[in-house]
This record gives C-alpha cells, structure tokens and sequence, in this order.
C-alpha cells in the first residue's frame, strides 16, 4: 500500500509540474464567490489506533486506505465551507475468544463539515486551510469460519480534523488537491472499561481531482 502510494503522489505531481509549464504561471481574474468545488479524492489515514480496553477489540497502529468526496462553496474568494465523506477499508486481526481463534473487523466512515480559508490564486497554485467536526462510525464484527458465525457491533461518536492543502488548478474549472490532515475520533465504548484509550487520532494524506462550476 505504501509503495503504490508513493506512485500515486509522484504520478501526481510530475502531472502538476507538466500542467503548470503548459498553461504559465499567470494571474487568472479570480472570482470564486458563489462557485461549488465538487472533489473525488483517494485517503490514507496514518497510525489508526484503537483500544477498547481489551485485547477483544484493539487494532493497530496500522494504515487504513479509502476514498471518499468531499463538496465545498465559496462564500468569498478567502472563505468556504466545506463538507466531506471518506469511506475506509476493512482491518482485520485474529484475537483469541475463549479458546478459537477469531478473525475481528473493523470498518470506519467518517463525515466532516467545517470552514476553509484560502489564499490568492498564483497561477495555477491556491493553499487552504481548515477546521471541521462531525461523525465517524465505527463498525466492528467477529467472525469464525469453522462455525460460520458472524457478531456485529457497531457505534457513532464525534470527530474532528484540521489541516492544509494545496489546489493546483490545470483550467478554471479542473484541478488536483494534495491535503494533509491530523483528524481525530471519539471511540465507542463497547467494553465499559473506564481506563480504556478514549481517543484515536492520526494524519490523513489525501489526493484527488478536482472539478469547481
């Protein structure tokens, strides 16, 4: 996964280089008050961590790949709000529950809303800013092949994020986004445990396509 992410970013950032020789480093007229900004993006979230307080359900740190969208709207040609969902993939790990060997899952989406200030348009580059809060779902699952027995668990909680990032627009209304977040979530409570880790929280690195109407 490492390996195909570093692709991906030189991919994208040889594209950006090539794009920006291509349409010159010039001031564009820059009206973005009342224009939506629509993005498809691929995520890594770093070092997920979680721990319920048992070793029934504790997880990392390891990486979680994803993609998601996220939707922002100029208010001024400074200011947006933005919202955005990132959909991660399964983890799974092989826990001991009372004597089998079990393979546990776990399953995250997590939905942001929030602020973003932004710089001038330099060429084709913009850099942002921002801060959101909103809900991550945790759904959790235990599975043992040699009774084909499936258990579900599941819980919402709190989240938030904040970061940066850089837009670098190949027309006035196609560019590509490179961002980099820390976000954190509250965790579900699905032991009881009052010492358990109560917080999870690691870097996001997204890159996606972006198309602004």
């Amino acid at each position: 996964m490492e390996a195909e992410m570093k692709k991906l970013f030189k991919g994208i950032f040889l594209l950006a280089i090539m794009c920006c020789f291509a349409v010159g480093c010039f001031a564009w007229d820059d009206e973005l008050a009342g224009t939506t900004e629509i993005t498809g993006y691929y995520q890594q979230y770093r070092d997920y961590f979680f721990d319920s307080g048992t070793p029934l359900y504790r997880f990392g740190p390891t990486r979680l790949g994803g993609g998601g969208f996220s939707i922002a709207y100029n208010l001024a040609e400074w200011f947006a709000i933005w919202t955005q969902v990132s959909i991660y993939g399964t983890v799974n790990q092989l826990v001991d529950f009372g004597g089998l060997q079990v393979e546990n899952r776990v399953r995250i989406v997590n939905n942001l809303q929030g602020l973003r200030w932004q710089t001038k348009q330099y060429g084709p580059f913009r850099l942002y800013g921002k801060a959101g809060a909103g809900i991550a779902w945790h759904g959790f699952s235990l599975y043992d092949s040699s009774y084909n027995a499936n258990m579900d668990m599941s819980g919402s909680t709190f989240s938030v994020g904040y970061g940066g990032g850089l837009n670098v627009w190949l027309t006035r209304n196609i560019g590509i986004t490179l961002d980099a977040s820390q976000t954190t979530m509250a965790l579900p409570n699905l032991t009881g445990i009052s010492d358990r880790k109560k917080w999870d929280g690691g870097t996001t690195y997204m890159s996606g396509l972006t198309f602004r109407f």
